[in-house]
C-alpha cells in the first residue's frame, strides 16, 4: 500500500458520514469530526464511527456534527498571517429605575447593569425574584448567556443550601435569581454583571423591606387551629378554632395548624389575598390531606394571591392554578401519594373551556411569581406521576429534593424568567423514557401576562447548581430542554445550564439534551467522571430559525 504524500494545499473536505453513523475510507486518510469552524481530525485506516468516542473529544458541544474526509486538488501553496487588536476604556452608567449602576474595568466595551424585583415590600417569609435581563453591553456578547452575574441579597446569616453547599445569600450564574427573606428588615440587593473578555463590571441594586409576620398578623388576624384544643405555642391574642377556615375566611389571615395533628383539605380560592398557612407548637409537622390555591372555578376575578403555605406534611399534593405570588416552602410530601406532588399553572380550562365559567376570559392571567423552595417531594409509581408539573412566569424552584415518580421528576410545560437551582432531582421511575428535568413549551408565540392561547414559548431560564440523576434510575436522557417530541413545534430560547452535577445510570445515553435556540451550557460536571454527554433532541418540527445556535464553555 502506498502512503499518501504530504500536501501543502488546503484540503477540500467531502462529507462521508453524519454524526453517530459508521464510515469507511480507502487506505489511510485524514478524517475530521465536527461542525462549522470547530473540528478534530485523525488518520483513519479502513473504517470508523462518526462520534465523540472514536475521535476522543467533542469539538462542537450541543451541535449536530458530521465526518469529512480530506481530498487534495492538484497544486501547491500555503498561506499564513497574524493579527491582533487591543483597546482600553471605561464607562459608567445607570442601572434600572429601581437602582443605580456603575461600571469599572478596562476594554472597549460598555456594560450597564439593570435589575428589577418582583416586589419590594411584603411579609416574612417574603419570596422575591430578581431580574437582571435588562442588562446591556456593546461588546457583541449576548447579555443573557455570555455575561457573568453575581447577586448578593444582603441577607448573610451563614446559611447554605443543603444540596449544593453554596451560600443562600448569593447566586452566581445567570441574570435571574430569587431569594426568601425570613427575617424582618430592610435589605439592599446588588447584582454585578461582568464581561468575561475584558473584566469590566457594572452593578445595580434594589431595596426590599420585609415586615415580621407577628406585626402583620396581630390579634385575630392570626388563627390557631387544633381539633384537640391544644393551643400551647399559639401567638397571644390569636383567634382559636377547632376547624380550618372555609370560603373567604382565609382572606388576610395567618392560619397556624397544631403540630402533631392531622387535618383535611386546605382550599384557598378567589377572594383570598395575603394569606399565610403554617404551624405552631412543638412536635411533628401538621399533616393535611391536600392543598389547593386558586385551583377551582372562580366566582370573581379576585384570584388567590400573595399566598404562603409552609411547614406542613401533605399527603396528596399541592395544586395551584389561578393567581400570583405563591410561596410553597419547606413542605414534606414524602409519604406515598397519587397524582402530582406539586402542580402549578394550567389555566386554560378555567379561562376558556369550563362550560360553567362566569368570569370573563379577559380577566384571566398566567400564574406568576411562583416559588417552590426547600420542599421534599416523592411519590409512587401508580397513577399520576410528577413530583412537580406546571408552568408560569417569574418562577423559582430552589433547594428541593425530589425523585420518585411514575413520569418526569420535574416537568415545566412552559416557563419564563425562571431559575431552577440547588435542587436534587433524582429521577427514579419505572420507565426509561422520562427525565429528572423536562422543559419544553406551548409553541412559538411570545408570552403575554393575560391569557391568550397557551402557545407561548419558554425563555430566559437559568438552570444552575443542581444535582441531576441517580444510579437507580433507568432514564436515557437525564435532563431534556427541548420540545416534548419530534412533531411538536415548542420553542425554547435563552436557557443557561451552568455548574450542575450529573449522576449516570446504566442506561444513560445523554446527560443533557437540548433543542431550541440560543442555548448555553458551561461548567457542568459528571459525578462518575468523564465529560458531559450532550446532544440535540426533538427539534424536527421547529422552524430553521429555532434550531441553535448552541454555546458551550
Amino acid at each position: 500500500m502506498r502512503a499518501q504524500a504530504a500536501a501543502t494545499t488546503d484540503p477540500v473536505w467531502v462529507k462521508v458520514a453524519s454524526e453517530y453513523s459508521a464510515f469507511s475510507v480507502s487506505g489511510t486518510q485524514t478524517v475530521r469530526f465536527g461542525a462549522g469552524s470547530s473540528w478534530v481530525s485523525k488518520q483513519v485506516t479502513g473504517s470508523g464511527k462518526c462520534n465523540t468516542s472514536f475521535f476522543g473529544s467533542d469539538p462542537a458541544h450541543g451541535i449536530v456534527k458530521e465526518c469529512d474526509v480530506a481530498t487534495y486538488p492538484a497544486g501547491t501553496g500555503s498561506t499564513s498571517g497574524t493579527g491582533s487588536t487591543s483597546g482600553t476604556g471605561s464607562t459608567s452608567g445607570t442601572g434600572s429605575t429601581s437602582g443605580t449602576g456603575t461600571s469599572t474595568g478596562s476594554g472597549a466595551t460598555t456594560v450597564t447593569a439593570s435589575m428589577t424585583a418582583s416586589r419590594v415590600t411584603g411579609v416574612a417569609p417574603l419570596a422575591v425574584l430578581f431580574d437582571a435581563t435588562g442588562t446591556t453591553n456593546t461588546s457583541g456578547l449576548d447579555s443573557f448567556r455570555q455575561l457573568n452575574y453575581a447577586f448578593n441579597f444582603g441577607d448573610d446569616r451563614g446559611l447554605k443550601w443543603s444540596v449544593s453547599g453554596l451560600p443562600k445569600n448569593t447566586e452566581t450564574s445567570g441574570p435571574v435569581a430569587a431569594h426568601v427573606f425570613d427575617v424582618a428588615g430592610t435589605y439592599t440587593i446588588t447584582v454585578k454583571a461582568t464581561n468575561p473578555s475584558t473584566g469590566e463590571t457594572s452593578t445595580a441594586n434594589v431595596t426590599v423591606t420585609v415586615t415580621a409576620a407577628d406585626t402583620a398578623y396581630t390579634g385575630t388576624k392570626t388563627v390557631c387551629v387544633s381539633a384537640a384544643k391544644n393551643y400551647t405555642g399559639c401567638p397571644s391574642g390569636a383567634s382559636l378554632s377547632t376547624a380550618l377556615p372555609t370560603g373567604t375566611a382565609w382572606n388576610g389571615k395567618r392560619v397556624l395548624l397544631a403540630r402533631g395533628e392531622s387535618f383535611g383539605d386546605i382550599s384557598i380560592l378567589d377572594g383570598n389575598v395575603g394569606v399565610q398557612v403554617g404551624a405552631y407548637g412543638s412536635g411533628n409537622a401538621p399533616v393535611v390531606n391536600s392543598v389547593g390555591v386558586g385551583n377551582w372555578r372562580p366566582t370573581t376575578a379576585n384570584f388567590a394571591s400573595d399566598i404562603t403555605v409552609m411547614d406542613l406534611a401533605i399527603t396528596n399534593g399541592v395544586a395551584q392554578s389561578l393567581g400570583k405570588q405563591v410561596l410553597l416552602y419547606r413542605l414534606d410530601m414524602t409519604s406515598p401519594s397519587n397524582g402530582h406532588g406539586i402542580y402549578t399553572g394550567g389555566i386554560s380550562y378555567w379561562a376558556a373551556s369550563d362550560p360553567y365559567r362566569t368570569v370573563p376570559t379577559s380577566s384571566f392571567y398566567y400564574a406568576s411569581q411562583i416559588f417552590v423552595v426547600e420542599n421534599k417531594v416523592t411519590g409512587t409509581f401508580s397513577d399520576g406521576g410528577y413530583n412537580l408539573f406546571g408552568d408560569g412566569s417569574q418562577y423559582a424552584m430552589l433547594g428541593n429534593v425530589m425523585g420518585v415518580s411514575k413520569y418526569h421528576t420535574a416537568r415545566f410545560t412552559k416557563v419564563r424568567k425562571a431559575i431552577v437551582a440547588h435542587n436534587q432531582l433524582r429521577g427514579i421511575n419505572p420507565s426509561g423514557t422520562y427525565h429528572s428535568l423536562k422543559l419544553h413549551s406551548g409553541g412559538l408565540t411570545a408570552y403575554t401576562d393575560a391569557y391568550k392561547d397557551d402557545a407561548w414559548y419558554s425563555e430566559q431560564v437559568v438552570v444552575a447548581n443542581n444535582l441531576f440523576g441517580d444510579p437507580s434510575d433507568t432514564n436515557q436522557w437525564t435532563v431534556a430542554i427541548c420540545p416534548e417530541n419530534d412533531t411538536s413545534a415548542e420553542g425554547v430560547s435563552n436557557v443557561l445550564v451552568q455548574n450542575n452535577s450529573f449522576i449516570r445510570n446504566s442506561h444513560t445515553s445523554q446527560d443533557l439534551t437540548m433543542g431550541g435556540k440560543q442555548l448555553t451550557y458551561r461548567s457542568n460536571t459528571v459525578k462518575s467522571g468523564g465529560s458531559l454527554w450532550e446532544g440535540v433532541g426533538h427539534d424536527a418540527a421547529l422552524p430553521t430559525n429555532w434550531k441553535g445556535p448552541y454555546y458551550a464553555n
